[in-house]
């Protein structure tokens, strides 16, 4: 913001207005296709997880091949993504060099010992632990969405790289930070004492349910407190990056830089509009890790397009990892091929069995959180 101007508000106009200016760029093209796409995987599911119900009544949840909608779609379509990616970035040529492949190893040690933090601390049923590991993912799809920003050409020249590595990193803090500090805003007033001291739940007992700010047995004065502070908070940290960002990367004030890198802006808050969204109308999280994956595809295809291979590849690896048919054949066919095992698999009824650790929903975030640690390699 420029010398002189008013209180936090202001700013809180500037962004809204360079939000809101039209012209969309390739990211924001792609961002929308992903949105549609998700949404129609999501209302196919949702219509086989109707039918199965209602029309099959197979109960309980356990037995179907499809819990509930989103949830089964983000299963089925996610874990062929995080296969892939793991194999795509293994074989790339970028990574064939001692340093990469020891980065690989040490995040993939990493991973591990994030995954045995997790079941250690009651995975699923420790509402603090799996909260986190879906901030941790948002903290993934942000920094994706900013790679995407600059290699589809959307980001005009950047002088100082170093800076404008900042500002994405303090965004993508900042975001995370503030849809923690929404998700915190009612707990103060006991919303999730019931979920919390409930018999299933890892906390109950703990001096976490116990407490009087979870039991929201706080004087109403001190319940405001604590519910809004951490919301005026990041107010004044928007504020701070903006400027600081601003003068870093050679803008006058905030103003130019949100309207230079408004396409930025826009697919990063974007993201949280996806979240919201997704608990708005599903009451869950798990579209959001859809459409990542969706986005990647997006991405992908686009790429796959728009620099196709030179000459064509030898052998059946090459052509998948460098040509649009190849790709889609890869990906279209890995789920497909993982829903007929699950539904196999889910008709045996064979929830213990060997391929439980594969398919089943409880081990889904394992997939994850190995997922978003490995992708911290090095670019």
């Amino acid at each position: 913001m420029s010398n002189g101007s008013s209180p936090s508000a202001a700013g809180a106009v500037e962004l809204a207005g360079a939000l809101g200016r039209t012209g969309l760029g390739v990211a924001e093209r792609n961002f929308a296709r992903a949105a549609i796409y998700t949404g129609v995987v999501v209302a196919i599911f949702w219509c086989g997880y109707w039918l199965e119900r209602s029309v099959l009544h197979r109960h309980p949840a356990e037995i179907r091949f499809i819990r509930e909608g989103s949830e089964a779609a983000m299963r089925y379509i996610t874990i062929p993504h995080i296969i892939i990616g793991f194999l795509f970035m293994a074989s790339s040529r970028n990574n064939q060099n001692a340093r990469k492949r020891a980065w690989m190893a040490v995040l993939l040690l990493a991973g591990a010992g994030l995954c045995a933090i997790y079941w250690k601390g009651g995975g699923k049923a420790n509402l603090l632990l799996y909260a986190g590991v879906y901030f941790y993912f948002l903290v993934h799809e942000l920094r994706d969405e900013a790679m995407f920003y600059t290699v589809l050409g959307d980001a005009p020249p950047i002088p100082n790289r170093q800076a404008f590595t900042g500002l994405v990193r303090s965004m993508t803090g900042l975001i995370v930070v503030t849809i923690m500090a929404l998700a915190w805003a009612p707990t103060p007033f006991g919303a999730y004492f019931e979920k919390l001291t409930d018999e299933k739940s890892a906390l109950s007992g703990t001096w976490v349910a116990d407490s009087a700010v979870v039991a929201g047995t706080l004087p109403m004065g001190l319940k405001l407190l604590l519910s809004l502070w951490p919301l005026a908070a990041v107010a004044v940290g928007y504020r701070v990056v903006l400027r600081r960002y601003a003068i870093s990367l050679g803008f006058a004030d905030a103003k130019g830089l949100l309207r230079t890198h408004a396409t930025l802006f826009r697919v990063m808050f974007g993201v949280a509009g996806v979240l919201g969204l997704s608990l708005l109308l599903t009451q869950r999280a798990y579209s959001l890790i859809l459409f990542h994956v969706v986005a990647w595809y997006v991405f992908a295809s686009y790429q796959f397009v728009r620099h196709p291979p030179k000459s064509p590849p030898e052998g059946w690896w090459p052509w998948m990892r460098t040509t649009i048919t190849g790709f889609k054949t890869l990906h279209i066919g890995m789920a497909l091929g993982l829903m007929a095992v699950g539904l196999v698999w889910t008709l045996a009824m064979d929830r213990g069995g060997s391929l439980a650790w594969l398919l089943a929903p409880e081990s889904f975030l394992y997939w994850t959180i190995m997922h978003i640690t490995v992708s911290f390699v090095p670019r």
